[in-house]
């Protein structure tokens, strides 16, 4: 009895944290209209960095790191949920968490955001995928 008890706490905890590392690197839904609420771009360490902000206050943060005149060099990374947990996901190249940012920035692009630093991104990643 002791046995099975102490086996299904640990699925449950298992499971647990296979929820919350779902939400940390997945890519969110953003709700339209999505803003751009802040660009940072250090040019000493080749990162670009653009905070998109949805309609209800959801922020997710997307950048690239490296050179972005050579697409497969430049690493993308993503925070979706900065205030609850800042964890930083570095998705693999041509991944599909890769592909779901890319479809983002055109959205966001799409829907008339025509910040450089967004189409800077959005650019790297479609010449790679």
């Amino acid at each position: 009895m002791m046995k099975s008890i102490a086996l299904a706490t640990l699925l449950v905890v298992l499971l647990g944290f296979l929820g919350v590392q779902y939400y940390i690197t997945s890519v969110p839904d953003l709700d339209a209209p999505v803003t751009v609420g802040e660009v940072r771009d250090v040019k000493s360490e080749k990162t670009l960095v653009v905070t998109l902000v949805d309609r209800e206050g959801q922020r997710f943060t997307v950048g690239l790191r490296g050179d972005t005149a050579k697409p497969e060099e430049a690493a993308l990374f993503y925070i979706r949920n900065p205030d609850v947990i800042p964890y930083v996901f570095w998705p693999s190249l041509r991944s599909n968490d890769e592909k779901r940012v890319l479809e983002l920035l055109e959205d966001v692009i799409e829907s008339g955001a025509s910040v450089p630093a967004v189409r800077s991104i959005y650019s790297v990643l479609k010449e790679r995928n």
